[in-house]
């Protein structure tokens, strides 16, 4: 941690606590006996969280012409492992939601956003035949919860950096020039704080820089690549396009070339359309 991001995160007052359901949930998390009714249970406590559940349950990514009406239905369509792991991601971005002059627009863009690399991610892992294709969801999810620190607790510097991305190439670049650290850094100060999984840690500090990472490789390479195609092509977590740079050692970690990236992004943008995203 630089001295920046240390003044920035001092000035944080009042930082949530993991929240209850989350706690819960990361507890079941590794338990594949758990009934329907107790998940059902655990997730219903939250009117908020079961609702957004519901809303991806009926989203493209499950391409389900039916809608579901019920959590329980939801539950039984998409998976206990899927729901287990949208309801620690959506409760874990829902308690950075609001704050004081937090922007709605902004949330709900970089809402959209995580929720689309973490499908993906899940969509690039199985076509790669990896091992935690059903578990990398959470990552994709929470890969830039940074953002929403950012947009809670600094909201004029936020807006600061958005109005002054208008004339750069890179967000990230004007980051690290307004603040000089960047959300990947901040969101893995809150990972820390919360204490969560090294996994979803290290997908947050290395999404961009996988090059850079240590462990977990593969994971953190997947998770750059989904987040890499969705700011591309679907809808990137600020308006304009952010200009993420690729790093190719991704496709060295994951043993694949640039025609295997290509087929992955047309999979992927075949079966994602941001417009009906989340019906």
């Amino acid at each position: 941690m630089n001295d920046s991001l240390k003044l920035y995160v001092q000035k944080i007052k009042n930082l949530p606590t993991l929240p209850i359901i989350a706690e819960e949930v990361l507890c079941l998390v590794g338990d594949d006996l758990i009934s329907l009714d107790k998940l059902e249970k655990v997730v219903q406590n939250d009117p908020v969280i079961s609702a957004k559940i519901l809303s991806v349950a009926n989203s493209v990514f499950f391409g389900l012409k039916v809608r579901s009406k019920t959590l329980d239905g939801a539950i039984m369509r998409i998976g206990f492992n899927n729901v287990k792991n949208i309801a620690l991601g959506i409760s874990l971005m829902t308690v950075l939601e609001d704050g004081k002059g937090a922007r709605k627009i902004d949330y709900k863009r970089i809402y959209n956003h995580s929720v689309s690399v973490g499908f993906s991610a899940g969509l690039i892992s199985r076509e790669l035949k990896l091992d935690f294709s059903e578990e990398i969801l959470i990552n994709g999810m929470l890969h830039d919860i940074g953002y929403l620190v950012l947009n809670k607790y600094f909201p004029e510097i936020y807006q600061k950096l958005l109005d002054s991305f208008e004339k750069e190439k890179s967000f990230l670049e004007m980051e690290k020039t307004v603040l000089d650290f960047t959300h990947a850094d901040i969101g893995t100060w809150l990972v820390e704080k919360w204490n969560l999984p090294n996994t979803i840690l290290d997908t947050t500090l290395y999404h961009h820089t996988p090059s850079l990472a240590k462990k977990n490789l593969k994971r953190i390479a997947v998770i750059h690549i989904a987040d890499y195609i969705v700011a591309m092509d679907i809808m990137g977590a600020t308006e304009k396009d952010p200009g993420y740079p690729f790093d190719p050692a991704s496709l060295e970690i994951l043993g694949i070339s640039g025609e295997d990236l290509n087929d992955i992004e047309a999979k992927i943008c075949g079966d994602i359309n941001s417009d009906q995203m989340f019906r």
